[in-house]
């Protein structure tokens, strides 16, 4: 106890030089907490979007680009487990027309039941309601580039050059741009009129209970579908370039917030030395009435830890109070300009929050190490001859 007490003496003699230590700790842990929740939270709201319309695995013929004969296969998809839903599509190129506006869009043909009740389809206008041949359901972006509303008539012509007219029944946000700006959905049925393939889909998708353990069901679906001569592929697969692209930027984002993690706590070493070398003097001293290089060394770990220690509680209290104070600026000055987003999504898991704890715990340990090294290793008759 008497060896915290020497410590935090040691601390409130250079309280200047302590202070702008334990503030440099803090900053760095701050800013590694926000940055990884703020970069958390954007990962995980991109993948949520990208699995609003992607199928979690996609199943397409190896010989053909449609599949016939889909209603067998579909039941016994549904038979697997951990499978949700099964959602036959087609998936074409076409291009939408209205007023003097014309633009090519990806168009998806789906079951109206699939899109009520397996496609979790944030809607802002009208509804997702497409039981009519006539309807069609757009994104947000899409609609505001066409200045297209509920209830407007466009005219879709696929890539066979048939025309048709349709009705806008709702206009959906996935918060993904891609989707937003250049997806359409149609019923099925509609599909397979203006596309004149008859009673057949270029793919069957499914919605899994865990997309992000889908490995487990894919290889399932694989097996099931191999006498059939189809291939199934995961939304990881498919969207590998991407996810790719993720990890390397949160590597990069983690590399250089660890460097200023060191860069604070090897200030934490500088003060330290300093303290060291103004005591050595009371270092003799210490020495000399029984005090052993353990006893030494103790007090200027101590010493580093108060301040690591410090930093951290600080952190602690910073980290809530700067997310909370961007949500607010997010939400008031940049919604819907960065990133397509309404709101700035936050994310730290409870075991990364303790990673970064415990790693700021080992590394501010990890300076002290020399400085208190160095000062055990005095010898008392030197140190008190010091001046």
């Amino acid at each position: 106890m008497i060896e915290f007490f020497i410590a935090f003496r040691h601390i409130i003699e250079r309280r200047f030089q302590s202070f702008f230590s334990i503030l440099g700790v803090a900053i760095a842990i701050t800013v590694f907490i926000v940055s990884l929740t703020v970069s958390n939270g954007l990962e995980k709201n991109m993948i949520n979007s990208l699995l609003t319309l992607s199928p979690h695995i996609m199943i397409q013929n190896k010989k053909d680009p449609q599949i016939e004969n889909y209603g067998d296969i579909i039941e016994k998809l549904k038979g697997i487990e951990g499978v949700k839903a099964v959602i036959p599509q087609i998936d074409t190129q076409a291009i939408v027309k209205f007023n003097d506006f014309a633009k090519g869009v990806l168009a998806q043909g789906m079951d109206s039941e699939n899109v009520k009740n397996d496609i979790n389809l944030k809607i802002i206008s009208g509804n997702n309601n497409i039981d009519e041949l006539n309807s069609i359901l757009i994104g947000d972006a899409f609609s505001k580039e066409m200045v297209l509303n509920v209830g407007d008539e466009i005219s879709l012509v696929s890539a066979e050059n048939k025309e048709l007219k349709l009705i806008v029944r709702g206009i959906f946000k996935t918060g993904f741009l891609q989707y937003d700006s250049n997806l359409i959905i149609i019923p099925l049925t509609t599909m397979q009129i203006l596309s004149e393939r008859g009673e057949v889909v270029t793919e069957i998708g499914i919605k899994t209970e865990q997309p992000q353990k889908v490995e487990g069901v894919l290889s399932k679906v694989r097996e099931m579908v191999a006498p059939y001569e189809f291939f199934a592929v995961s939304w990881k697969q498919t969207n590998q370039t991407l996810l790719n692209a993720v990890r390397f930027e949160k590597f990069v984002l983690l590399a250089i917030l660890s460097l200023l993690l060191i860069i604070a706590c090897f200030a934490v070493s500088v003060i330290l030395n300093m303290i060291v070398r103004e005591k050595i003097k009371d270092i003799g001293i210490l020495k000399s009435v029984g005090y052993t290089n353990s006893n030494i060394r103790n007090i200027f770990t101590i010493e580093g830890l108060i301040i690591g220690i410090s930093g951290m509680i600080i952190a602690s209290i910073l980290s809530p109070l700067i997310l909370i104070a961007l949500k607010k600026l997010f939400k008031i000055y940049m919604s819907n300009s960065l990133y397509y987003l309404d709101d700035l999504p936050l994310y730290i898991s409870g075991k990364e929050l303790g990673t970064v704890y415990i790693t700021a715990f080992i590394v501010v340990f990890i300076s002290t190490i020399y400085p208190a090294a160095r000062a055990a290793r005095m010898r008392p008759v030197e140190a008190l001859k010091y001046e």
